[in-house]
Order: structure tokens, then C-alpha cells, then sequence
């Protein structure tokens, strides 16, 4: 049997956790929050990725992510491409590249996974040489990542 004191605690209970749940729902939405009168973004840090074509041959790079198409840039030997972008709130930023030479399909690699690179890089860099593509972050001496081209 319910009595009244326990439909007033459900109430209140249900009351706080729908106020609760409005504010922070209307936190999220506006991915700001204010502190000493000054705007806190709700994302993470600034983030920067480099593409260095280190080959002989001129290396097309498409990269994109769920939210942006940078679209398609060739590279030649020593040519640099790259972009900065703050890591989302949830920490699942990811950022994908196509690699081509000429009609030749090198493959898609993930270049930047929030999950593995957020500790590991804010400057990502990513070497193309001969045998595939690696990628550095900050740790001078650390073993880089490495995709292998497909061709």
C-alpha cells in the first residue's frame, strides 16, 4: 500500500530530476557554461593535424570527419596539408583520410581518433613515406603509429 508520504517523496524525487536534467540538457545544447563572467566552451582542446607527403610522387589526401569535408588536396614532395579543431565534449572526434596516387588507392585511415590520440597528440603529425603513412605526437622516442599503404 502507497500512503501520501511516499507519493510526496516520488514527487519531489521526479520534480528534481526532471529540473536537474533541463539544466543540464540546456547546458549541453548551448556547449558554454560562464565562470568569473567569462564563456568556458564544452569541448575539449585545440587540436592540430599535419600531413607531410615525404615521396617522389604527388599524394592526393581527402580527410573528413562525421561533421566536416575538407576536401581534396594534392601534395607534392615536402608539401605540408593540415587543419586545427577542437575535440568534442564526448570525446569521440574522429577524423578520417583517403590517400591517393594518381588513379591508385593507398587506402583510409583513421588520423585522428579522440579516443587513442586526445593523450597522445595536439600537434598530430603524419609522415607519408614509401611504405605507408606514421604518425607522431609529442613523446620525442615513441614507437609512431603506422598504416601500411594497401598498394
Amino acid at each position: 500500500m502507497i500512503n501520501s508520504s511516499t507519493i510526496n517523496f516520488l514527487t519531489i524525487f521526479y520534480s528534481m530530476f526532471i529540473i536537474i536534467s533541463t539544466v543540464l540538457i540546456s547546458l549541453i545544447g548551448s556547449e558554454t557554461l560562464q565562470h568569473d563572467g567569462k564563456v568556458i566552451p564544452m569541448k575539449g582542446p585545440l587540436t592540430m593535424v599535419v600531413i607531410h607527403n615525404n615521396n617522389d610522387y604527388l599524394l592526393g589526401v581527402h580527410c573528413k570527419s562525421r561533421d566536416d569535408d575538407h576536401g581534396f588536396h594534392i601534395l607534392k614532395k615536402g608539401g605540408l596539408y593540415g587543419w586545427m579543431f577542437y575535440v568534442n565534449f564526448m570525446n569521440s572526434t574522429l577524423y578520417f583520410c583517403g590517400f591517393s596516387q594518381g588513379q591508385v588507392k593507398k587506402g583510409v585511415f583513421d588520423i585522428y581518433k579522440a579516443v587513442r590520440d586526445s593523450s597522445r597528440c595536439r600537434n598530430c603529425t603524419w609522415e607519408a613515406k614509401k611504405d605507408g603513412i606514421y604518425g607522431y605526437g609529442e613523446i620525442p622516442h615513441k614507437t609512431p603509429l603506422f598504416y601500411k599503404w594497401l598498394m
